[in-house]
């Protein structure tokens, strides 16, 4: 049996197998962020293609967070019953499907907006001081509504040039303060978020969290700063850690790595020793997300101790593709061949692949 199938367990919940669907933007939401059942329907999809864990795209932890135009929000109780639909769907068709919910803030206008979001002025020097916790604050409460929802886990974007990198990143961070200056500082904002939300959900609801290993920017951290961070975050009790990284022309810079990447596919591939070490003797699962096609280099990841395989784009175009690896003859890579249309279009126009259609409607129904 390939690796691939082997169940992993993440505090009291098993994971049916080593496929994580790493988050992107759905724009399928409301104008007001409700789900819709464009949004169940993409998760229907999900759910019965196989994946082991999916990870919704990047919900809104605060009004002023949001990036992109038609995105989650989870800043409101008033979401919730939508939220708990999203839930359902993926429970009910998902044959021991698990999902989690990303929040997540775009923070100051300029960075992570490599997919064409919305301009946002949020000023990392100028924010107040009361202004940070108020934040800080809101990602607990974002995680104690996914929670409520009937989710699984709860995901923190850690990375990409949003906000909580933007902290992080000592390119984008100039600061003066406690929340600046030394790494140590610029941590201090994401362990502030991760105390919040432990104290929302409690010791047992699984905290996943994804992390750059690399900013590609003149200036920013580099592997060895990350996995200092990632290793923080382990000791601290994060449950899984995905690897990712870039702040921003993330479409020019996924090309640069696929080349850079060769047979291993996988961007991140030269990262996993570091970030691996980084957490030994800690509980945290390690997964690494971009640029992987194919079985066999899913494959071997999974020999080089990663313990899940983060997929995106190939998911979008073929959500079925776990099950045709895993559980049929047919074995060949991914159909998506990176071309990144995709990515394009996703901050202001609903998520689909743009050389493929797998989609059907099956759901019926106000969803909000």
């Amino acid at each position: 049996m390939p690796r691939l199938n082997t169940p992993f367990k993440i505090k009291n919940s098993e994971i049916k197998n080593r496929i994580l669907r790493s988050a992107t933007v759905e724009s399928k939401t409301d104008f007001d962020g409700f789900v819709t059942d464009d949004l169940l329907e993409l998760y229907y999809h999900l759910a019965v293609g196989g994946s082991g864990i999916l990870i919704t795209g990047a919900a809104a932890v605060e009004p002023a967070g949001k990036g992109f135009a038609q995105q989650i929000c989870v800043f409101d109780d008033k979401y919730l019953p939508g939220l708990k639909k999203l839930a359902d769907i993926v429970h009910e068709y998902g044959s021991g499907c698990k999902c989690a919910v990303q929040i997540f803030h775009q923070g100051t206008a300029g960075y992570g907006q490599a997919y064409g979001a919305s301009e946002r002025g949020y000023s990392l020097i100028d924010i107040r001081q009361e202004d940070i916790i108020s934040t800080v604050k809101a990602f607990g409460q974002a995680a104690r509504r996914v929670k409520d929802a009937g989710f699984d886990a709860v995901a923190v974007h850690g990375a990409h040039g949003y906000l909580l990198n933007q902290f992080l990143c000592s390119a984008t961070n100039n600061r003066v303060d406690k929340w600046g200056g030394s790494l140590e500082n610029r941590m201090r904002f994401s362990l502030e978020v991760y105390s919040a939300i432990r104290d929302q959900v409690g010791d047992e609801f699984p905290v996943f969290w994804k992390i750059n290993t690399s900013d590609y920017i003149e200036g920013g951290n580099e592997i060895e700063q990350y996995a200092r961070v990632a290793g923080t975050l382990a000791k601290m009790g994060v449950d899984l850690i995905e690897l990712s990284g870039g702040v921003e022309k993330q479409v020019k810079l996924r090309a640069r790595l696929s080349k850079e990447a060769g047979e291993h596919e996988a961007y991140f591939y030269w990262a996993v020793d570091a970030m691996k070490e980084a957490v030994s003797g800690t509980k945290t699962a390690l997964a690494v997300t971009g640029g992987i096609r194919s079985l066999p280099a899913m494959e071997g990841l999974l020999k080089k101790g990663v313990d899940f395989i983060g997929l995106c784009r190939p998911l979008i175009c073929e959500p079925a593709l776990p099950n045709r690896m895993l559980n049929s003859p047919d074995k060949r890579q991914s159909k998506c061949t990176s071309c990144n249309k995709c990515f394009f279009h996703i901050a202001r126009q609903p998520l689909k692949c743009r050389e493929f259609d797998p989609f059907r409607s099956v759901l019926a129904g106000g969803a909000k």
